[in-house]
């Protein structure tokens, strides 16, 4: 695995720990290097060209929920190895998961 896609799967993990409501780990002088946004950030970030959003759940909770965001991409999170390169460096990438 590239050290690029490394960095890619750990921001997945983490972001999906931070959304999901759990404490990150620390970076190097106790400050998280991922932003947390709120619902409201979101929202106004829906439809810019260069957000991507990106739902990041397991297929059964994805497929079960009645909670999606339109305009979100589905991608699977044990396979970022495969999805991580088409998205281009200077794209915004939310990451959800619930």
């Amino acid at each position: 695995m590239s050290f690029q896609k490394y960095l890619i799967h750990i921001s997945v993990l983490t972001i999906c720990l931070l959304i999901c409501g759990h404490e990150p780990l620390p970076a190097a002088g106790g400050k998280s290097r991922i932003p947390v946004i709120s619902a409201d950030s979101l929202k106004a970030m829906i439809g810019q060209t260069k957000t991507i959003i990106i739902d990041v759940r397991r297929f059964r909770s994805w497929w079960r929920s009645s909670k999606k965001i339109m305009t979100a991409v589905r991608e699977d999170p044990s396979k970022v190895e495969q999805w991580a390169s088409k998205y281009a460096a200077d794209l915004t990438l939310i990451f959800y998961c619930s």
